[in-house]
């Protein structure tokens, strides 16, 4: 059983870090505003945290999209926010989950963790900038509020709660999971049909 769960983690990691490097590689030719504001493809981590049962599983999504990106600065080469960055991948998208809760289809739920992954991320990655260079807060303050627009509104909420009816309950199969909240709406209908 322990094997299971360890397979079937690993595989959630691997698939979410390859679909976010190669959509972040696409991404790439969307111009950088200055300072670092640029569009990240934040739906798909947002998907696989909405669609997978809470606990390590959104861990798992949360450190395979932070491996997704890790690869993409490998190919680019490294800046000084890229290490605190990383930290702001795992924190956001764990958030997210949870905000998500049994509820992958409620679109409010999805905006509102979508837009906050985008800010927790930003504002974390925006600590760099004053930590570890000259910027003013200024400068920091354009780059999270940038960041949060770009990856948590037209990055992620937009396209995630367009995308999402069409794969809940078909991508949670393939990695042996039942669709979150389906067994409680299962219960509620039974209720109704008992009365």
């Amino acid at each position: 059983m322990e094997h299971t769960n360890t397979s079937k983690l690993t595989v959630i990691a691997v698939l979410c870090s390859v679909i976010f490097f190669l959509a972040l590689t696409l991404f790439e030719a969307v111009p950088e505003i200055p300072v670092d504001i640029d569009l990240k493809p934040f739906f798909i981590p947002l998907a696989f945290v909405a669609l997978v049962p809470k606990g390590m599983p959104v861990v798992t999504v949360s450190l395979g999209a932070m491996l997704g990106e890790f690869l993409r600065d490998l190919l680019e080469g490294y800046e000084i926010d890229d290490p605190i960055g990383a930290i702001g991948y795992v924190v956001a998208f764990i958030l997210a989950g949870y905000i998500v809760g049994s509820n992958p289809l409620n679109k409010f739920r999805l905006f509102i963790a979508a837009v906050m992954a985008g800010l927790v991320h930003a504002v974390i990655e925006a600590t760099s900038f004053i930590i570890f260079s000259a910027e003013t807060w200024s400068v920091a303050l354009w780059s999270a509020v940038g960041n949060t627009i770009a990856d948590g509104l037209l990055g992620g909420a937009i396209p995630l709660i367009l995308i999402m009816p069409h794969l809940y309950g078909r991508v949670e199969r393939y990695f042996g999971f039942a669709p979150r909240g389906k067994s409680r709406r299962r219960r509620s209908n039974r209720q109704v049909n008992a009365s």
